[in-house]
């Protein structure tokens, strides 16, 4: 089994790749990315194991556990649909709503810790 610190790693990475930022970048990275990585590791990191685990370390808070929760649903709802292409995450509102959601959560944990406890929590 990982260890807390390596879940709150991959945990944090899964977040880090549905941004707006990603938008950027070719059509064949948004694929890879959210596509590929992003869906997988959500399947994963926010599940509610990782969740639990998390929380139970103090890692995250019940709002930070919600709303990831939130986001696996609506991560999941999206996966093997007719809007799981590259025109409709850069078009569609459900996409957007991912996009936002996980930005915030990003914020949120960046609230509650700094930089460098972040890095000292990917070693617990």
């Amino acid at each position: 089994m990982i260890t807390v610190g390596q879940s709150f790693k991959q945990y944090m990475l899964t977040l880090s790749q549905c941004s707006f930022d990603t938008l950027k970048l070719s059509d064949e990275l948004i694929q890879y990315i959210i596509l590929e990585e992003f869906i997988i590791g959500s399947t994963s990191f926010f599940s509610k194991f990782t969740l639990d685990r998390l929380k139970n370390e103090g890692i995250i808070d019940d709002n930070i556990y919600n709303k990831s929760s939130l986001l696996q649903g609506m991560v999941m709802n999206l996966d093997n649909s007719n809007l799981e292409n590259i025109e409709s995450i850069r078009s569609a509102f459900e996409w957007k709503d991912v996009l936002i959601l996980s930005e915030d959560i990003i914020k949120l944990i960046n609230n509650k810790w700094t930089k460098d406890e972040i890095e000292y929590l990917y070693t617990v």
